[in-house]
């Protein structure tokens, strides 16, 4: 028989893969109604190993002997999804009367910002079988209440902390300037925008006709610019394809496209030097021929003017920029741009960004 759940994790795959191969959280999602006391090795490793086989012994409500089981975890990766399989088994008492055990956790972005993870056991234990699927059942369910509430002790520091920026403070939700006016004329593909937050760059190409995949640390965020989506969608009815994923682009690779993306954007991306190094050249490799790449930062010569902004040592001027574009690339343009900007005060101030457009 099987059993079969889904459940969206406010957190990015990464992080919620991690989790998986923790036993400590093994042990906190099986609580009270069930305790698993390792016996071979008579400790729990720090993570799961794939290919390693654990016996543990299961005791109902944290007292009741149900017998022993081995955990094999098994585990699979791919560009879009991540698994983590159990082909453990049933060795004695209650639980040796399962003969067949297969769990499969697998991992992927929802498309809409949280991550999905798809839960499923297949097991065998004969005539018994419809009595331990309603047992099983009812401990899936508890299993990812509880995740949903240890979510955020599986998150990075920087997931954090722009989780807590956008439950403060909405954004304007106008695209910005100097990316419309880089981006007009081009004609409409597929686009990546690294570190989206609420999306209001990500709806303006999807308006235009991009298919877009939108990348940020924060899935409140992207939730945040999927209403958004769904609210223009049903006002207009015209249609706009995006695909939200929750993802550190520092630490991770970016999502594949079969031939490269058309288009490739990051704006406001302040973090350090050697870190913006690394996700330029992650940008530069994921660009399709004949692909422009739109780099958009607050001007370096604003740092000391006094209007609000990151400091100075996060960010970049113009040579820095083309260092980060191959000789090879057809056209490299850096320039500076200004435009308005609202500032928390309720002003209006006059801002300068520097623009790259480069085309491969």
């Amino acid at each position: 028989m099987k059993v079969s759940l889904r459940v969206m994790l406010p957190c990015t795959v990464s992080e919620a893969w991690a989790a998986l191969h923790d036993p400590a959280v093994f042990t906190a999602v099986s609580k009270p109604f069930l305790r698993f006391r390792p016996l071979n090795p008579e400790e729990f490793p720090k993570a799961w190993s794939t290919g390693s086989t654990y016996v543990v012994e299961g005791l109902a409500l944290g007292f009741i002997p149900l017998g022993h089981q081995e955990i094999n975890p098994v585990t699979t990766e791919s560009d879009t999804e991540k698994t983590f399989s159990d082909n453990g088994r049933g060795i004695s008492g209650a639980l040796g009367l399962v003969s067949s055990f297969q769990h499969r956790m697998t991992l992927r972005p929802s498309g809409v910002g949280p991550t999905e993870l798809q839960d499923e056991l297949e097991f065998d234990a004969g005539v018994l079988s419809p009595l331990f699927w309603l047992g099983f059942r009812m401990f899936w369910w508890w299993r990812h209440r509880v995740m949903k509430k240890l979510v955020s002790s599986w998150r990075s520091k920087a997931g954090l902390s722009w989780d807590e920026r956008y439950t403060r403070k909405k954004w304007s939700g106008n695209p910005n300037a100097s990316l419309v006016a880089a981006v007009s004329g081009l004609t409409p593909g597929t686009a990546l925008d690294l570190g989206c937050g609420e999306g209001a760059d990500a709806l303006w190409l999807a308006e235009q006709g991009f298919e877009v995949t939108a990348l940020d640390a924060s899935p409140l965020a992207l939730a945040r610019g999927e209403e958004h989506r769904r609210a223009q969608v049903t006002r207009d009815h015209q249609p706009r394809i995006i695909r939200w994923i929750a993802q550190d682009v520092i630490t991770e690779p970016l999502p594949e496209s079969p031939t490269g993306f058309d288009l490739i954007t990051a704006s406001f991306f302040h973090v350090p030097a050697t870190e913006r190094k690394r996700v330029w050249k992650k940008m530069v490799a994921a660009l399709a021929r004949g692909g422009t790449l739109v780099i958009i930062g607050h001007a370096i010569e604003e740092a000391t003017s006094g209007v609000h902004g990151p400091p100075q040592h996060l960010r970049f001027d113009h040579a820095e920029l083309r260092g980060a574009i191959p000789k090879s690339w057809s056209s490299v343009k850096v320039e500076q741009r200004t435009r308005e900007q609202r500032g928390s005060d309720g002003a209006v101030h006059t801002v300068t960004d520097t623009v790259l457009v480069a085309q491969r």
